[in-house]
């Protein structure tokens, strides 16, 4: 054999060995990343409820409207309330209202920022104890998926795992797993995360942002393979030359 030929053999066993790989790396890459079958983003909801039946006597906010965390919000009169504290009831102020004893009036604060997406109540109505003043969706935003894992993947999930949120643009932003809970239905056992993306409220197009925004969530599983620390040391050679 000349040496010509011993060096093509080479050349050939050579990209042999880098094709495959690089095929490992790529499937190992695949088994450790799963996503959502479906995902939306979502805001904590939160309702102004009356504590005593009575009438709206003030109303400092509109639907749509943006408040703050403290902000007064409605101011109800309650016939029955200053009954019950002419009956020796103690009524004590929290951070949802404050009362007035003198006048049986209570005012109702927002007890975080957000916006009023819905008003059950307008002033001169008549409301019953325990009923909806108004529903108040927080300012916060964050993702919901769920996925269908195997036992041995769901053991892989972790907090603080990152994630990759796809926008229904196509914008890609990132986030972390905050949450992980399971439940059991029709679909199966089903593993539904939360994802928590600081990106979302930095979104040029704010509407992509709304509560009920369809996306899609790739999270990466730990990796407990024999070929994670070379798959780790590649990834991170591919993050210094930006090509990750």
């Amino acid at each position: 054999m000349t040496w010509e030929n011993r060096f093509r053999l080479l050349g050939g066993m050579v990209a042999v060995i880098a094709l495959v790989f690089g095929l490992t790396l790529i499937f190992n890459h695949r088994q450790n990343q799963i996503t959502s079958y479906t995902a939306e983003v979502a805001a904590d909801t939160y309702t102004i409820g009356a504590d005593h039946a009575g009438t709206v006597v003030r109303q400092l906010v509109q639907e749509g409207d943006n408040v703050e965390s403290h902000q007064e919000l409605f101011a109800v009169q309650s016939l029955q309330l200053k009954e019950d504290i002419a009956n020796g009831l103690e009524v004590a102020d929290t951070q949802a209202y404050k009362v007035n004893s003198d006048t049986g009036t209570i005012t109702y604060y927002s007890v975080t920022s957000g916006r009023i997406d819905k008003l059950n109540a307008r002033q001169g109505n008549s409301v019953p104890a325990g009923g909806s003043l108004a529903e108040l969706t927080g300012g916060e935003r964050y993702v919901t998926a769920s996925f269908q894992l195997v036992p041995r993947d769901y053991a892989r999930v972790e907090i603080g795992e990152s994630a990759r949120i796809t926008l229904p643009n196509d914008q890609v932003i990132e986030g972390t797993v905050e949450k992980v809970s399971v439940t059991s239905g029709v679909d199966g056992t089903v593993s539904t995360l939360r994802i928590a993306s600081d990106a979302l409220l930095g979104l040029d197009q704010q509407t992509l942002a709304e509560p009920g925004t369809p996306v899609i969530v790739t999270i990466g599983l730990a990796d407990t393979s024999w070929f994670a620390p070379i798959t780790d040391a590649v990834n991170d050679l591919l993050q210094q030359v930006g090509l990750r």
